[in-house]
């Protein structure tokens, strides 16, 4: 009897071994390719402080200067470093004098009061009491605007020949702007309930799209930590079409659909915040 099982038994023991070899490993326990892993961190830029003289900051204002209309995805919960990303792209871009105009997602009777101030009208108003009066939406009002209303106006006072205007969207004040340089659109105000809110933001300025707009999209999400460790950003514009990047972007999408090349709000460059905390009422 032990002399009949005992080569049974050695069979089945193979038999089993071979099956568990072939089993495919879960996707969620599959590392990245090192190669890939390596291409993805390589053009990741980190940002210590968001703030216009941060390298990473100085880095994205550059990689967007080309571009004549910047916007950033709008909608969902306000913190305070989407407001400090917002103020600290800006003002870079607003230093090296490619800015012409802020755009913002509020009526063109409120942007007309904020552009007044920021073009030097007498006033006594602080541009925090400005921004609380002013006939613009709740959620428009922030810390952050006033501290660009304030930085605009000392601006524009000193720069005559570059002056920066503030718009609504599709307001005929935008054409006040240099149509030669750029404009950075701030969001939405509330996210649209279908999925064009890049091709909206395109045409934030005047209506029609933008011949070379780049679309921002923040996260805090873990989903892309092994590639965006602490706070920093990545342009997907840049990334080699290759195979590999697109399984990463394609898996990844799954917490961060933006991520997804086919998605129709598809981000162009990807800000990861280490870690947010909630915008103060203002």
């Amino acid at each position: 009897m032990t002399q009949i099982c005992a080569p049974l038994l050695a069979g089945l023991a193979a038999a089993l071994l071979a099956a568990c070899a072939t089993q495919p490993v879960p996707a969620e326990t599959r590392a990245a390719p090192e190669a890939v892993s390596d291409t993805l961190k390589n053009q990741a830029v980190s940002v210590a402080v968001l703030s216009p003289d941060d390298p990473g900051i100085a880095a994205l204002a550059r990689a967007v200067s080309g571009a004549d209309l910047v916007s950033f995805e709008g909608g969902g919960l306000r913190t305070r470093e989407d407001a400090a990303l917002k103020s600290a792209l800006t003002e870079a871009l607003v230093q090296s004098g490619k800015l012409s105009l802020l755009l913002l997602d509020v009526p063109c009777d409120g942007a007309a009061v904020l552009n007044e101030y920021t073009r030097g009208g007498a006033t006594s108003t602080l541009a925090a009491d400005l921004v609380r009066e002013a006939p613009i939406y709740q959620g428009q009002k922030s810390t952050a605007l006033a501290d660009m209303l304030t930085l605009l106006r000392g601006w524009n006072a000193v720069n005559a020949d570059q002056p920066v205007r503030v718009a609504g969207m599709q307001c005929a004040s935008v054409a006040e702007a240099d149509p030669a340089r750029l404009a950075i659109f701030w969001g939405l105000d509330q996210l649209p309930a279908h999925t064009g809110e890049k091709d909206m933001a395109a045409a934030a300025r005047d209506g029609e799209p933008a011949d070379n707009p780049v679309f921002i999209v923040q996260t805090d999400d873990a989903a892309v930590s092994s590639v965006i460790p602490a706070s920093g950003w990545i342009d997907l514009r840049a990334l080699p079409a290759s195979a590999d990047v697109a399984a990463w972007r394609e898996e990844t999408a799954s917490a961060l659909p933006l991520l997804r090349q086919q998605h129709p709000s598809a981000a162009d460059i990807l800000f990861r915040h280490a870690a947010t905390t909630p915008a103060e009422p203002f």
